[in-house]
């Protein structure tokens, strides 16, 4: 099988969104894309759970640009790569995105048969 990473984007009414993300045969560099977000948020929560696979721990990022490293484009990025990972950001963490989309990598620690699920809390504006 190949990577599947289904990014769904839930307006919950006023400025909150939950955004989903379920990921199969997920590898290290595997990027799934959430699109029809606010061009400007701040993320609340991020929380993951690796769900199967061969991989001990997932050390989960959101970016503003597709597989970015750089400091500068980096929304959230996990402290200690777990099985289970919960991140409440206090206060939330500002982004900016010009497309609306920003992208996530669940970073898994070992092999491409992972099965990854991804919560975000985002609040539209800043």
């Amino acid at each position: 099988m190949a990577y599947s990473g289904n990014a769904v984007v839930t307006h919950l009414g006023g400025i909150d969104y939950l955004v989903t993300i379920t990921e199969t045969e997920a590898a290290a560099g595997s990027i799934a894309t959430i699109s029809g977000l606010p061009k400007k948020g701040r993320v609340l929560a991020q929380m993951a759970d690796k769900t199967a696979g061969a991989a001990a721990t997932i050390d989960p990022k959101l970016t503003t640009v597709s597989g970015s490293s750089a400091a500068t484009e980096t929304v959230v990025e996990n402290g200690t790569a777990a099985a289970s990972v919960s991140n409440q950001a206090d206060p939330p963490i500002q982004y900016y995105s010009a497309t609306g989309e920003l992208f996530h990598q669940s970073v898994v620690a070992s092999a491409s048969d992972n099965s990854v699920t991804t919560v975000y809390i985002i609040k539209a504006g800043w």
